[in-house]
């Protein structure tokens, strides 16, 4: 991939994100005011249910342009944020397929076999997927690829952006699996990811007006 259709695709990409982004944080703030996040209402499940399912190809396409716009700092850090990108698209992209297929085609009277199958539900599989995906898979294809960025103010920024993101991300996965009460994944997955959107989408900007 040339660097100039990395940067233009990279670009769009964060584009992409920052728009879902804002509406992951219209619906995180209608949840918090409505129902208090536990447990969301069906609107708020199937809103985020659609805006992350959204979401997940954009972030690949993302973060496969980090890689190859930064291929001379280090393939190696880059290719491993792919891959965990990946491994994190694979895993909550089948947990929002079902929710938004399988689940929903069985409401309102949800057979007894498909309670753990709700996004949300005591024991549920599936939030076990996301928090899979988004507590550890996304939070090291981050921290991967945060060293890559350095030597301007924007760049550092968007360094400890993914910094943040990783360590607040995966927090959220410590504390699905000890049960200790940590609610930081709303906020990596709602301001801050917002914020590396817009500064990404600023960053390949410059980058595009570099190489044309």
């Amino acid at each position: 991939m040339k660097k100039n259709i990395a940067s233009q695709l990279g670009f769009w990409a964060s584009v992409y994100w920052a728009i879902l982004g804002v509406s992951y944080l219209f619906v995180l703030i209608y949840a918090i005011a409505s129902d208090g996040l536990v447990p969301p209402s069906q609107f708020v499940q199937l809103a985020s249910g659609i805006i992350t399912f959204l979401t997940v190809p954009g972030l690949v396409i993302l973060f496969i342009a980090i890689r190859f716009v930064n291929e001379e700092k280090n393939k190696v850090l880059g290719s491993v944020g792919v891959s965990f990108i990946i491994l994190f698209a694979a895993t909550v992209s089948i947990n929002r397929f079902v929710q938004l297929t399988v689940v929903q085609q069985s409401l309102p009277d949800l057979p007894a076999d498909l309670t753990r199958f709700l996004p949300y539900a005591d024991g549920s599989v599936m939030l076990a997927l996301e928090v899979l995906g988004w507590g550890i898979f996304s939070s090291l294809a981050a921290a991967f690829v945060a060293p890559l960025f350095s030597a301007s103010l924007l760049n550092n920024s968007i360094r400890w952006l993914f910094i943040s993101y990783a360590v607040l991300s995966f927090l959220s996965a410590f504390s699905f699996v000890t049960t200790i009460f940590i609610p930081t994944g709303p906020i990596a997955w709602g301001p801050i990811s917002l914020a590396l959107a817009i500064l990404l989408a600023v960053y390949f900007h410059n980058i595009n007006k570099q190489v044309t």
